[in-house]
């Protein structure tokens, strides 16, 4: 199985985005076969300028141009933006680092989450 991660960055090495403000992400798909992670595309998507009064138009538009994506990773989210994805079915997650950091910690869960799976 493969999943797709969005990721709010502007240098490819570092989260360094706020969702509502991030105007493009570097979207991977990460094999959980062989841990494999293939860079896809950097997706341009709507954005907003200022943290405040996010426009839930921007939001779901965001949110539309990012359904192919199981998980959304970013360095801040607002609650708003956070309970649309939850609700599209993407996960929100935020970190402040390193991709690879990230990575990591969300390569290990998909680990857990599929043996657990297994054993049910």
């Amino acid at each position: 199985m493969t999943y797709r991660i969005a990721i709010g960055t502007s240098d490819g090495i570092h989260i360094t985005e706020h969702f509502g403000q991030c105007s493009h992400f570097h979207i991977l798909a990460v094999s959980q076969e062989d841990d494999s992670v293939t860079f896809i595309e950097d997706r341009i998507t709507l954005h907003q300028d200022s943290c405040g009064d996010h426009q839930e138009a921007v939001i779901r538009g965001k949110i539309d141009a990012l359904r192919d994506c199981q998980l959304i990773l970013v360095k801040q989210i607002g609650f708003r933006s956070e309970k649309l994805l939850i609700h599209s079915g993407i996960v929100p997650l935020q970190h402040e680092g390193t991709i690879s950091q990230a990575l990591i910690k969300i390569k290990a869960f998909y680990k857990k989450y599929q043996f657990i799976k297994a054993d049910a």
